[in-house]
């Protein structure tokens, strides 16, 4: 069974091209099971969106992350 994590109960929109892209930055990792979707919306204008995946690379455990929605689209 999946593991799911929740903290507390948020909502977000997101564009279509944002969904595709975190589709497409997890695909390039295909031994990572579990994403982590991280929303920041301290700035009170907008949200930032990140995924993260954890990974090992040369036996390091290591977190990737992408920033999918930041201030630049604001």
């Amino acid at each position: 069974m999946p593991m799911v994590q929740e903290v507390s109960m948020n909502q977000i929109s997101l564009h279509r091209e944002d969904l595709n892209a975190i589709t497409e930055f997890i695909e390039k990792y295909p031994d990572s099971d579990y994403i982590t979707i991280s929303v920041d919306s301290s700035s009170g204008i907008g949200s930032v969106v990140k995924v993260s995946i954890n990974n090992v690379i040369n036996g390091d455990a290591v977190t990737i992350t992408k920033a999918i929605v930041d201030e630049s689209g604001w």
